[in-house]
């Protein structure tokens, strides 16, 4: 029997395995304690520590090169070791890791690692922790003050709108407190746009789905017809119906500012300029309660809502979110 164990000629050579060189180790000293690991991952994933390592070293003893050895690693000043542990088990897993597909990793320690990553420009460990950071539970203020921190534009944007979008009125001295002093001028301002009344004129559009009860549900979940002329009013036409000239309204403060209340009996058909909706008493198809048709309100959709608070603070907050997403690119 043949123990030649050459390669299968019929099948050619079997490729060359390529070197596996991790460059050896480091010793990096942050605050008092001190991390010896390999460097070949702080290489290709940092450009700050790229171009440390590939420096060329001056002549003399390489005993003496900062980071061959323990009693002189190379000292990381203003850092946090919490921080660099975190990054570590990033750079690092260890087998549990990778066969659950994900790093046990806290809140804080993504920070940490957002915090290192940015700093010296992982960019790839930089995304992942945004990543991981964003499907945690991170409040209104967080969102805001890390993405000042480490120039996230769109927790900038999330945060604000957050903020703004609150059913309370907005507090100047837990503002000042959390966002400064300019940032709660300048939110506060953003709200008071939104608390403006609303003014009822003849080119308001009011829908037939916009049509509320007094606790802010729709009151007409179909189409309708006029009952003058019978022309069909669809739930979302903007041009079947308009209000009187010089109608009046009535307001409250509700989820989403002052609401605008108003009378069916100024409304008008926009086909024969009658009131096109009986003027009598409704009952809500999902509260039940009871409206009469001068007590109306009128509600707006949560998706409208959403874009008017997104666009009032990418319009206020425009240079600081440009300069974010410039430096991410």
């Amino acid at each position: 029997m043949s123990t030649d164990s050459s390669p299968n000629t019929t099948h050619g050579a079997t490729p060359p395995v390529p070197d596996v060189l991790w460059g050896g180790t480091v010793f990096f000293k942050v605050e008092e304690t001190i991390f010896e690991v390999p460097r070949y991952r702080f290489t290709e994933y940092s450009e700050v520590f790229a171009d440390m390592f590939h420096m060329p070293q001056a002549a003399g003893d390489a005993e003496d090169v900062e980071g061959r050895h323990r009693d002189r690693p190379i000292v990381l000043e203003g850092y946090k070791a919490a921080d660099f542990a975190a990054i570590v088990k990033v750079l690092y897993p260890v087998p549990n890791d990778v066969i659950s597909g994900q790093y046990a990793l806290t809140k804080d320690e993504w920070v940490g690692v957002l915090t290192l990553s940015t700093r010296w420009q992982m960019k790839t460990m930089r995304e992942h922790a945004i990543e991981k950071l964003s499907k945690m539970s991170l409040t209104s203020f967080e969102k805001v003050t890390l993405a000042r921190a480490h120039k996230v534009a769109k927790w900038l944007k999330e945060g604000l709108s957050e903020i703004v979008k609150q059913e309370e009125i907005l507090k100047p001295d837990e503002l000042q407190t959390h966002l400064g002093l300019q940032t709660a001028f300048r939110l506060m301002w953003i709200q008071n746009q939104s608390l403006k009344r609303p003014q009822v004129t003849s080119n308001t559009h009011i829908t037939l789905g916009s049509l509320g009860c007094c606790n802010g549900h729709a009151m007409f979940t179909g189409s309708t017809n006029c009952q003058h002329c019978a022309r069909e009013i669809s739930i979302g036409d903007p041009e079947a119906m308009y209000v009187t000239p010089s109608s009046t309204a009535t307001y409250k403060y509700g989820n989403t500012g002052i609401e605008l209340g108003i009378s069916l009996g100024i409304l008008r058909c926009k086909n024969c300029s009658n009131t096109p909706i009986c003027c009598t008493t409704y009952y809500c198809p999902s509260c039940g309660s009871q409206t009469n048709y001068g007590s109306f309100w009128i509600i707006s959709s949560p998706a409208q809502n959403t874009n008017a608070d997104k666009v009032s603070v990418e319009e206020v907050f425009s240079d600081e979110i440009a300069s974010y997403e410039s430096w991410s690119q």
